[in-house]
């Protein structure tokens, strides 16, 4: 009998945890559905509002020779949210300040190595680089603070003439994450 008592308690008792760990459970999934929903409406509470610039614009031409302070101009826009990239310039200009996440993905066409760099207006942030193998990637993927006005993009971060390969494979994209 003393037996059958315990049994019974302990499945008392794990039937009432159960039932906590359920409602804790669907607390946290609706937390994060209020969260997607104030995302999506804007809601000041989520950081952020319903603008959110973002761009994503790849280079069709291949090969792009490079030298100098050259910068690519990534002229296939896929994405031009608030019209913040400019694929005549290649340049990203800030539509509004806050935070934003950057990708950049480079492609060596072979021959040479490539010598890249994601600058925010007219200083050198950081290198990329791709060996000489051709296909060889480099990749960037800074968040960088941005006032209304500031621009960003890539530039040759090298001396010798390099060779950049396109056809969709080298890229830039961005995206507003918030004040």
């Amino acid at each position: 009998m003393a037996m059958y008592c315990v049994l019974h308690l302990i499945l008392v008792a794990t039937c009432v945890m159960y039932s906590e760990v359920k409602a804790g459970e669907n607390k946290i999934l609706d937390n994060l559905l209020d969260m997607i929903v104030a995302i999506k409406s804007g809601s000041p509470n989520s950081g952020g509002n319903s603008y959110r610039p973002a761009f994503t614009a790849t280079l069709s031409t291949s090969p792009v020779t490079v030298s100098g302070q050259f910068i690519p101009k990534f002229d296939n826009g896929i994405l031009n949210r608030g019209n913040g990239y400019d694929p005549k310039t290649g340049k990203f200009t800030a539509p509004k300040s806050g935070l934003y996440q950057f990708s950049f993905t480079i492609m060596s066409n072979g021959g040479s190595d490539l010598h890249m760099g994601v600058a925010k207006n007219g200083k050198y942030l950081i290198s990329l680089y791709a060996t000489k193998t051709h296909g060889d990637t480099g990749t960037a993927n800074p968040v960088l603070e941005l006032k209304e006005g500031d621009t960003v993009y890539l530039i040759h971060g090298a001396s010798a003439t390099q060779s950049m390969a396109g056809h969709h494979f080298s890229n830039m994209s961005g995206y507003y994450i918030g004040e």
